[in-house]
Parts: structure tokens; C-alpha cells; sequence
């Protein structure tokens, strides 16, 4: 039985192929055969944008490549047919690649992610109904022959042209039928050769009898090729056009093909390799708008067998062990500076810290590089993945988000449809990206953040932070003036403001701290103009009465100064709580990608979702408007004669505006930013700014709200206070109040403060608890100042103590010795040693009790 089902699968078989054969006979009778076949099947794939399988590329050797610069530092190669890079350290001889130079051994990368080994750039484009598509540069250019390289300064500059030819594609028929094809085009070819070609170029439509042109079989080579062959057979615009009409098609617009100019150059800047984007020569088609560019994916990317870790800037800083196995959890993403707010969420379920810095790196055994994202930061993103996934490296890279996009609903009698909008307006700045290299002890993250702190202070000429001999370590204390409160008159609901600190009210906490023995106080104070904390407009000023007025206000300040007491009045620029004469939301605010106005309401923690129903939203102020605003603040601000000021928003938030006309992206919004914050520090000396995002550091005195720790995801091994590596020596910083941090236990608060180099910081107000229940601030339940002063006493004496005597030492070093045990080296020899564990350790023979502490001075 078995062999005669195995002679009927064999007749069929045989049939099929007749059948088939046959088909394949009549399809290009002149050009056909099994080979050709394969080469149409694959072009098919291609046209229909479908994966194509990329071979497995041959091992890399620096040998082979032509060396383009060299310096004292670094010497840079090519390799012209691939377009990937290494850069030579002359020190040590120690090379990093462009991609991985034994990329031919990865056996779990194929398809599209075994192309993307090849490539340096990786663009993605918003296709026609709004989907997001990717290209990269190996195998939609280079593979393509759509590649020019030229000779720069210092490097070179590689031209990838990406995609289908666009330009006189369309003067090669989309449809002929097969009489006119196999006549008047092949034959009027007289090269056998070249007759093949062409036909392959072709795909026949049996039923029709005619032949579709093959679109991603044209690559610009081919097709000037194809063009100038049309023209020496005669084959002329009247013929085109003949054929157009006989099938109905129109004449083609350039518009219709993805298409994208992306010109990278790379240099060699001292000891910095300099990778640029130049943004006004970005060319796209605007019927395929481009939607991010990734810049060189793989430099320096570790395989299975090297050691070290990834760096990224996440919160405070954190580590992905390299090769970690945790390719099953979600690879690390984040945008530089935070979210956009111009860009709506209903939901937000994401809890996470911010990245402040516009940094990432790598360490591999004794070699290491850090990555400065140096221009283009406002609109760019971190990713780092763990081999595993896709491919078999571990990698850290940049994106850069061009334009983006957002869906609006028509709606139209009893139906609605949704449709895709897009970013208007071109970006026209530069990207570029600053590797520095490290190696043997440097080759570490205290060493990358050297690194980082060298650039910053060469670049923005940041000077070491100046203290009197006999300064205690600061002690910063905000406190909260008026909140609105909603209310009810015979039924009917209405907001008042209420006192939760009036001035005299400070100035009783200030004396009792001074009691407790508390000094070197910097008092941050909110909610003291404009309506409260939620304050109106800041282009005038108009002190609260409910909390003393201007009168109240001078004299505060006098009792400060005094004291010596260092006063830090809060504003806020970005966030825009009301509606007032001085602020229009449809000419101020900025806007949505759908071109709505953006007002964003609170999250609720609850539901991740915006609670619309119980919060009271803010508009974002459009930064186009901010040197307006800014300046009107400071022509009152400066009546006041404070030489302190508290930004709120100016160093934590970032966003774009999405109208119609005067787009503002997000690179210009940093640099509008960076010149009002230059603009304010002139004429105020001591800036102190929340959040402290990079470009905020070059001009302010102190942060707060600053990262203590990564947000943990998943991916990552461990949290590492890079942030407070790089601005250590050159500002004073603390992280969130203390008060109102998830873990208030006293000790742990304490270690943290220890471990990082913070100072104490504590947010309070005068009233009891009960002021802020049912309000949109409770929040601020444990921020009654009395329930707090005996810790925060304590707290900051110890603090003190032990920090206080490297107060303008940096973090030279921090290593982890033991789970949830931590040291920390201040300057070259005084260390920290902090155990978070609820049982003692053992460290060196020495002994470090339950959530406590050891100082280490010199060897001992």
C-alpha cells in the first residue's frame, strides 16, 4: 500500500512540474531558465517588501581595511565596499568596530536583523497608511550600489541613498504588454546578455499577458543602465506615454516611492571619534515621512564571551551585566530628557526615572567607550540590549526621532474613520555623537564619568564649587506657601486659596531648626505669587496676601539675609496652571500633533490613566513663547533685589509644539531653553533647579530632585550614581525631600544620602496634616514640619558629619562589595562603605552593622 501511494505522490509530482515548466516557458520564453526563476522569485520578494534573506557576512580584519585619518590618538579605516568603520587606538593598538567584526558566526540573527549587523544607519519612515517601516543602510543601500563616499577633515562622509530609485524609475513602463515587451524593447537588444538582464527585470502576469516592472530590481546603478539602454533602442517618452495609457496608468510622480538621503560623517576630533548627521541635508520623500534615524547601531557591540557592561543614563545611572540571560525581558528604551508632553498619552503605566544625561557607554574587559550625544539631543533616545534576542551582541545606541505622528478621527454621518497625522515643518540641526575611549583602570563608569564631567566643564567652562572654611554641608528646606482648595457655597463648587506657610509662619520653622542645630540653611520657597503653588502666568508678580504679601515677603527676606540664610523663590515657565489676561492658550500653549491645544491632566496612579474628572489639568507653555515670558518675569523679579531663584520646570521638562505653522521640535525647544536659562543667570547669580536635565547644569549653583537611583527595570543588574559622579565638585545636589520619598525609614535615608554624596533635603509646610486632605496636594500628607524636625536633626547631623569634610571632593570611585553593600571613595582617600541589609557584614575584616555605615581615611 505504502508503495503505491508513494507512485501516486510521484505522478502528481512529475505533472506539477510539467505544469509549472511549462508556465515558466511562456512567462520569458527568450530569458528562462531555473536560475533566472530563483533571481525572479527573489525580486518578487523584494518589490512586496518582504524580508530578504541577507548572506551571513565574512569575518572583519582591520588589515583589510584603508586607513582614511590618523592622529597622535586614533587612526580611522574604511571599508569601501561595506561602508563599515574601525577606529585604532594608538595607545595599546586596542580597535572598535563599526559592527561586529565576527558577525558570520551569530547564528541567531537572520532575515532583516542579520542585515542589520552591516549597517551604520537605520532609518524608519511612516508608509501610506501610517505604519512605521525600516530600511537600513546595508541592505537598502550598500547592496543597492546607492553609496558615495568622499574624503572630509580629519575622516570621511558616507552619502547612503536608501530605498528604490525614485528618480526616472518612472520612465520605465509599469505595464507593457507582452507583444510591445518582447518587440519593441527586447527585441531591439542585441546582447543575449543584456537581453536577460532586462527580462528578469520584468515579472509576467499570465492572465493579463502582460509584464510589471520590478521595482526593487532598479538600484540606481541598474537603472541609469536601464535608461541609457531605452534610449539607444528607441524606446521614447510617446512610447511610454502609449503605454501608461494602454493600461490605465497615470504618469508617476516621484512622491511614489520610500526614498531617503542620510549623509554621516566621521571624524576623528583629538582623542573623540565624531559621528554627524548633517539635518539640512536629511532628504526624504514627503509622501514617506521619516520617522527615526538610528546611528550606528553596533559600534563596539560585546559578543557571547566578553565581559564587562553596558552603561545607561538611566535615573542616577544604571548597569546591564553583559550577557546577563535576560534577553526575555523587555530591551531598555528610553527618550533622553523624559516625555514629551506635546505628544498626548491617555495612559502612562510606566513609572520610571528620567534620563538627565545624554550619555551611554560600554565597558569590555580593559577598554571602554562613552558615547556623548553632543547635538540632536532633544530629540534623541537611549536603547541597550543583551545578546540573546534578535542577534548574539550585546549593544547600546542612539535614535533620533525626525518627525512624528499622531491619529485623528473624521467623522462623518454614522461612521468615523481614523486617520494618521504628521509632524509639519523640516528639521534642519545637526546629530552628532562624541565616542571617547578609555582603557586599564579608567575603563570603568567612575572613568566614564570623568570623562563626561572633562567635556562638560571644557565646554561650558564650569567652575568648581566654592565653599568658606567652616561651612556645614547644606541643609536645603522647601516650604510651601498657598494651595487651592475646592469649596462649596450653597451647593455651588469654587476654589479658594489656602495658607499652608505664611511668611511669619517660615520664619518660626527657621528658628526652631536653628535651635535643633541645623545651619548652612537654603530655603526653596512655592506657592508664593500668582495664586500658589499653581500659580497664574509668571509675567508679572503679585504676592499672595493670604500669606503676608510683598510687605511679608521683604521681610522674610531681611530675616534671611541676616541669618545668612540663602533664599530661593519657585517658579515655574513650562507648566501653565489658568487661564489669565497675560496667557491665551490658542496663541501661548503649545500643541498636539492633531493640533489641539495641549492640556494635560494628572495621572492617577491608580488607573495610569489621565484623571479628567477629579485633577486639574495645566496647559504647556509653547517654548517659542518662553523668551517672552522670561523676560517679563524678570523686570518685576528684579524690583525684589533677590540674588536666588528656584526653577521648577526649566531643568526637568522639555517639550515641543505640534501647530500648523512655527513648528517647534524638541532640539529647539532644548536650545530656547539653554539660552533663557543663560539669559536668567545673568541676572540672577544663584540658580537652583528641579530635575536637573544637562543643559541646565552650566548655570545653576544647585540641584534638586536629582536621581539617586536607576528605575530598575528589568533588564538592568544594578543602580550606579553616575549623575552624581559627573556634578560632584561642581554643584550641590539633593535627591526628592525626604519626607516624602516610598521608604521614609530613617536609616535607610541616611545611607542613601551617604552613598551618593547628597544633601538632606526636607519639603514641609506649617499647618497640620488635615490642610492638604482632600485636596489636589495630599500628596504632601507627611510634610507637616513638626512630625520631622527631631529626624531631620539627627539625619542632617550625621550627614554632616561625615560629608561635610569632602564637600567639594568628587566620586572617584563606587563599587558594590556585597549585596545591598556599597563604598563610595570621596577624592583619592577617604571612602564610604554603606550596608543596606538587615544583618551585619563583614567587609575586610571589618565589621558594618545592620543598615549601617563605616568611613574609611587614608589606609585605614
Amino acid at each position: 500500500m505504502g508503495t503505491k501511494f508513494e507512485k501516486i505522490i510521484a505522478v502528481i509530482l512529475a505533472m506539477l512540474l510539467i505544469i509549472t515548466t511549462g508556465q515558466a516557458a511562456t512567462a520569458a520564453a527568450e530569458a528562462a531558465s531555473s536560475d533566472e526563476a530563483a533571481v525572479d522569485e527573489a525580486s518578487e520578494q523584494a518589490s512586496s517588501e518582504t524580508e530578504i534573506d541577507i548572506p551571513a557576512a565574512e569575518p572583519v580584519d582591520i588589515a583589510s581595511m584603508e586607513k582614511v585619518a590618523e592622529n597622535e590618538f586614533l587612526q580611522l579605516f574604511v571599508d569601501r565596499e561595506t561602508t563599515e568603520v574601525a577606529v585604532k587606538e594608538t595607545a595599546g593598538g586596542h580597535v572598535w568596530y563599526s559592527n561586529p567584526a565576527d558577525r558570520g558566526e551569530d547564528t541567531i540573527a537572520t532575515g532583516e536583523n542579520r542585515g542589520m549587523l552591516n549597517s551604520l544607519v537605520v532609518v524608519s519612515y511612516f508608509n501610506v497608511v501610517g505604519q512605521t517601516t525600516r530600511m537600513d543602510s546595508y541592505k537598502d543601500s550598500v547592496m543597492k550600489e546607492q553609496v558615495e563616499i568622499e574624503a572630509i577633515t580629519d575622516g570621511i562622509k558616507i552619502m547612503y541613498s536608501f530605498g528604490d530609485a525614485a528618480k526616472g524609475i518612472e520612465q520605465i513602463p509599469r505595464y507593457i504588454s507582452r507583444e510591445r515587451f518582447e518587440t519593441i524593447i527586447l527585441g531591439n537588444i542585441e546582447d543575449e546578455a543584456v537581453r536577460q538582464d532586462i527580462a528578469k527585470r520584468f515579472k509576467y502576469l499570465e492572465e493579463e499577458e502582460i509584464y510589471e516592472r520590478r521595482d526593487a530590481s532598479f538600484p540606481k546603478v541598474i537603472l541609469e543602465r536601464t535608461l541609457q539602454l531605452f534610449e539607444e533602442i528607441g524606446y521614447t517618452e510617446e512610447e511610454l506615454a502609449y503605454d501608461n495609457a494602454e493600461h490605465g496608468d497615470e504618469p508617476e510622480e516621484e512622491s511614489g516611492h520610500p526614498s531617503f538621503l542620510v549623509p554621516l560623517s566621521i571624524q576623528l576630533d583629538g582623542r573623540n571619534l565624531l559621528v554627524t548627521v548633517d539635518g539640512k541635508s536629511l532628504e526624504f520623500n514627503e509622501a514617506y515621512p521619516l520617522n527615526t534615524l538610528q546611528i550606528m547601531p553596533f559600534f563596539g557591540a560585546a559578543n557571547a564571551r566578553t565581559e564587562g557592561y553596558i552603561f545607561v543614563p538611566d535615573g542616577s545611572g544604571a548597569l546591564i551585566e553583559l550577557n546577563n540571560g535576560k534577553a526575555d525581558y523587555q530591551a531598555f528604551s528610553a527618550p533622553v530628557y523624559g516625555k514629551d508632553r506635546a505628544i498626548s498619552e491617555r495612559a502612562d503605566s510606566l513609572v520610571s526615572e528620567n534620563i538627565h544625561l545624554p550619555v551611554f557607554g560600554m565597558k569590555q574587559g580593559e577598554h571602554a567607550f562613552l558615547a556623548m550625544i553632543e547635538e540632536g539631543d532633544g530629540i534623541a533616545s537611549i536603547h541597550a540590549d543583551v545578546a540573546g534576542r534578535v542577534n548574539a551582541y550585546n549593544s547600546v545606541f542612539s535614535a533620533f526621532t525626525i518627525k512624528e505622528s499622531g491619529e485623528i478621527t473624521l467623522s462623518g454621518g454614522d461612521r468615523s474613520s481614523t486617520v494618521s497625522i504628521f509632524q509639519k515643518g523640516e528639521y534642519e540641526h545637526n546629530i552628532s555623537i562624541r565616542y571617547g575611549f578609555l582603557h586599564g583602570d579608567d575603563a570603568d563608569y567612575a572613568g566614564m564619568a570623568t570623562l563626561y564631567q572633562d567635556y562638560l566643564t571644557q565646554k561650558h567652562n564650569m567652575q568648581p564649587l566654592e565653599v568658606n572654611n567652616g561651612d556645614s554641608l547644606p541643609f536645603f528646606l522647601e516650604l510651601t506657601g498657598s494651595i487651592w482648595k475646592r469649596n462649596t457655597f450653597l451647593g455651588i463648587p469654587y476654589k479658594q486659596l489656602e495658607p499652608l506657610t505664611t511668611f511669619e509662619e517660615a520664619v518660626e520653622i527657621l528658628e526652631e531648626l536653628a535651635v535643633a542645630g541645623i545651619d548652612n540653611i537654603k530655603l526653596r520657597y512655592t506657592g508664593w505669587f500668582n495664586g500658589g503653588v499653581d500659580h497664574k502666568a509668571p509675567t508679572t508678580i503679585n504676592v499672595d496676601k493670604n500669606i503676608g504679601g510683598e510687605q511679608g515677603l521683604l521681610e522674610l527676606a531681611r530675616f534671611l539675609a541676616d541669618h545668612d540664610i540663602d533664599f530661593y523663590p519657585d517658579v515655574a515657565f513650562m507648566k501653565v496652571y489658568r487661564n489669565s489676561l497675560s496667557f491665551r492658550p490658542s496663541s501661548d500653549a503649545s500643541r498636539f500633533i492633531t493640533r489641539k491645544i495641549a492640556e494635560v491632566y494628572p495621572y492617577n496612579p491608580a488607573s495610569y490613566r489621565q484623571d479628567i474628572e477629579n485633577r486639574t489639568p495645566y496647559y504647556i507653555l509653547s517654548p517659542g513663547k518662553l523668551p517672552d515670558y522670561a523676560e517679563q518675569f524678570l523686570d518685576d523679579y528684579r524690583k525684589l533685589n533677590f540674588q536666588g531663584l528656584s526653577l521648577r520646570d526649566l531643568g526637568n521638562e522639555l517639550h515641543s509644539d505640534f501647530r500648523e505653522t512655527n513648528v517647534v521640535d524638541r532640539e529647539e525647544a532644548k536650545m530656547i531653553v539653554s539660552n533663557q536659562l543663560e539669559e536668567l543667570a545673568a541676572d540672577i547669580p544663584d540658580i537652583l533647579a528641579v530635575g536637573g536635565n544637562a543643559m541646565v547644569l552650566p548655570y545653576a549653583k544647585t540641584i534638586l530632585h536629582a536621581p539617586l537611583s536607576s528605575s530598575e527595570f528589568n533588564i538592568t543588574d544594578r543602580s550606579v550614581p553616575f549623575y552624581q559622579m559627573v556634578v560632584r565638585g561642581y554643584l550641590d545636589y539633593a535627591g526628592t525631600p525626604m519626607n516624602l520619598r516610598a521608604d521614609q525609614s530613617a536609616s535607610t535615608l541616611l545611607l542613601k544620602s551617604l552613598e551618593t554624596g547628597a544633601s538632606v533635603y526636607f519639603q514641609w509646610f506649617y499647618q497640620g496634616a488635615a490642610a492638604v486632605k482632600d485636596t489636589e496636594f495630599d500628596y504632601m500628607y507627611s510634610s507637616n514640619y513638626r512630625l520631622w524636625l527631631e529626624d531631620a536633626a539627627k539625619i542632617y547631623a550625621e550627614v554632616n558629619e561625615v560629608l561635610n569634610p569632602v564637600r567639594t571632593e568628587p566620586i572617584t570611585a563606587h563599587e558594590q562589595l556585597a549585596a545591598g553593600v556599597y563604598k563610595t571613595t570621596y577624592g583619592s582617600d577617604y571612602s564610604v562603605i554603606v550596608n543596606y541589609n538587615d544583618k551585619a557584614v563583614v567587609i575586610d575584616g571589618i565589621v558594618i552593622d545592620a543598615e549601617g555605615y563605616t568611613v574609611r581615611k587614608g589606609n585605614h
